[in-house]
């Protein structure tokens, strides 16, 4: 979630485009990230998800601009980006689910993966990769990527429905599905691309996050609105999804990257 990435710091640099009506059961939103030049080295910290992405990114490499495009999976913990010479990130957060429509692989096969759009899609994506090397501005880019994907999904109607949401366990999202454990797990895997234990841990931490930038609370009420069974549980699952404690990561959103809207 852009919004919640390096702990919100690059919240006020974001700015968001709803999707077309045909594209709304596929794409959740567009949106591009202007930023100014960034010290060599410096990363951005990637939260996890279960949302795929198609990404523009351009920087100035070598006095020269570059850009490329990437088909991002879901995500089962954090990932660092580097950011030196960024100049724009742009792109689509799609809905879980959407991957198998658009690439006709198991959602699995990218997931904590980013892959170049020539990859994935053969001489699909060197033209779309070729249109977007001539543009190199944002809404014109995201226009044909919107395009793009548009073609992809030409014939399909909708994402099939997923229990996902807020449960408290993964029995209870079977229960909803009406599927036994085990064909809920291989549909999910197929389809979304992380387990139903991984899915519900990454939700209940991104509800931690949600209500710890919503208002100033203790990291105590954070852990008991978001569902965790205390604080020390809480702060187990960011060490082990986030890479760090709450506080070193709270501490992320006063360390921006140089951004302009």
């Amino acid at each position: 979630m852009i919004l919640l990435d390096q702990a919100g710091a690059g919240a006020g640099a974001a700015r968001f485009l709803p999707p077309s009506r045909a594209q709304a059961s596929f794409i959740e939103h567009f949106w591009i990230q202007q930023t100014g030049p960034a010290p060599a080295g410096r990363s951005w910290r990637i939260i996890p998800e279960a949302n795929p992405y198609l990404i523009l990114v351009v920087s100035s490499e070598d006095s020269r601009v570059r850009a490329r495009c990437f088909l991002t999976g879901p995500r089962s913990r954090f990932a660092d980006v580097t950011m030196g010479n960024r100049i724009l990130t742009c792109g689509a957060r799609l809905y879980p689910g959407a991957l198998p429509l658009l690439t006709r692989f198991p959602a699995s096969d990218f997931t904590d993966r980013s892959v170049l759009v020539e990859d994935v899609f053969g001489a699909h994506g060197t033209h779309l990769m070729d249109q977007l090397d001539e543009l190199r501005s944002p809404i014109p880019a995201l226009r044909v990527m919107s395009d793009f994907l548009s073609h992809k999904w030409a014939g399909q109607n909708h994402i099939s429905p997923l229990p996902l949401g807020r449960y408290t366990c993964v029995e209870d999202m079977a229960a909803q599905a009406s599927l036994p454990v085990r064909t809920l797990r291989s549909r999910l895997m197929q389809s979304v691309g992380l387990s139903p234990k991984r899915v519900l841990r990454i939700e209940r931490l991104q509800r931690a996050l949600v209500s710890s930038r919503a208002r100033a609370i203790a990291w105590a009420e954070v852990a008991a609105s978001s569902g965790f069974a205390d604080q020390a549980h809480m702060t187990r699952e960011f060490r082990d999804l986030l890479g760090e404690s709450p506080t070193a990561w709270s501490r992320r959103s006063r360390l921006p990257i140089c951004s302009r809207q």
